[in-house]
């Protein structure tokens, strides 16, 4: 059934006030996009992120670095990325383009720091990058007379800022004939989070792997209570699932997980850690980033590996043992003059990493 100008209007506008109030992560926009299913009747959509919880506007000690704009706005459509990465193209914006944060209502929604962004995930970012898919970034904008209407910019994804592609990301590549150039321009901690309540403050290395071999079941054989240990697992090629296989458990296979404790994304595992039957006995994994400055749960820890906490101190010295990194990847066939291999180089200069600072992250420079 078609809806009325009027009413697709007061949607729109009732978006931009939750919007306003959450965050540009939390809601992006409710649109109207007749061009999804034609001109014929329009369609409501939902761009939702349940993975932030956090409203992410520029530091308090924000300041402008970028010596030249790299990017135009409708550029920033050919950048996908994962999660834990959005700071990272949400500060570009706002140096290239001085784009405002979601709370400023003064400035017009394009200008808005949340019309740059369009991070799909990990697994999707990769495959959209080798199969050069299209990104589109979406906002509403009031026109006079017209009540609300939608506002699109699309480019196919040309750089991503994830985790480095897994094994299986990798094959598909070679499989398309496509080679991927993927440099660290971040380093963070790989942590494992518990219940605050859950007496364990630390586990070694090998305790983290016979825990997810199976071998340990019981929180009481790593100094804890008496409780059936509860270890959560991420879906197969996210950015975290692949680190846990790769950098943490090194080749040995992992327990199966039931259903249940599989988590679609990062969001839903911090929750089912923190709230799982009202125990402390849950575990999982997610980045230091992530749940320090993008997903934030009272009733979570930590765990110390080792000792050792995942500081930013930590990271570049070593001592942490589970020191991920975030890539800013490109394919091996980006023209040479492109505007995306320019910014991957930029990523990698001295004023590329001190935006990677400034957006909060431990720049692989130190």
């Amino acid at each position: 059934m078609k809806r009325s100008k009027a009413f697709t209007g007061i949607i729109a506008a009732l978006s931009v006030v939750i919007a306003g109030s959450l965050g540009f992560a939390g809601i992006r926009y409710l649109t109207t996009d007749r061009g999804l299913i034609g001109k014929t009747e329009d369609q409501l959509v939902s761009y939702g992120n349940e993975n932030v919880n956090v409203m992410l506007n520029r530091p308090e000690n924000w300041h402008q670095i970028a010596a030249k704009k790299l990017l135009t706005h409708g550029q920033f459509a050919g950048i996908d990325g994962s999660t834990a990465t959005i700071p990272i193209t949400a500060e570009l914006a706002r140096q290239f383009c001085g784009a405002v944060d979601q709370t400023d209502s003064s400035f017009p929604l394009e200008t808005n720091v949340s019309s740059y962004l369009c991070h799909n995930k990990t697994d999707a970012a990769y495959d959209n990058l080798i199969g050069r898919k299209q990104n589109r970034i979406s906002w509403t904008q009031n026109i006079q007379y017209s009540g609300y209407e939608p506002v699109f910019r699309q480019e196919t994804v040309r750089l991503i800022f994830a985790t480095p592609p897994s094994a299986d990301e990798l094959q598909t590549a070679e499989q398309a004939g496509v080679v991927l150039e993927a440099d660290p321009v971040a380093l963070d901690g790989f942590v494992f989070i518990t219940h605050k309540d859950n007496p364990v403050d630390s586990l070694t290395v090998q305790q983290i792997r016979d825990i997810y071999t199976g071998k340990i079941t019981n929180w009481k054989d790593v100094g804890g209570k008496n409780e059936k240990i509860r270890a959560f697992q991420r879906t197969k090629n996210s950015g975290s699932q692949t680190a846990m296989e790769e950098l943490v458990m090194q080749g040995k296979p992992m327990k199966e997980a039931p259903v249940a404790f599989i988590a679609e994304d990062m969001g839903s595992l911090v929750e089912l850690v923190a709230e799982y039957e009202n125990e402390t006995a849950a575990i999982g994994y997610t980045y230091y980033y992530y749940i320090n400055n993008l997903y934030k749960n009272p009733d979570i820890k930590v765990i110390k590996i080792d000792g050792i906490s995942p500081e930013n101190e930590n990271l570049v010295s070593g001592a942490y043992p589970f020191t991920a990194s975030y890539d800013v990847v490109i394919r091996g066939d980006e023209p040479e003059d492109s505007v995306y291999r320019n910014l991957r180089d930029y990523m990698l200069s001295d004023e590329g990493q001190e935006i990677i600072r400034l957006a909060g992250y431990c720049p692989v420079k130190g």
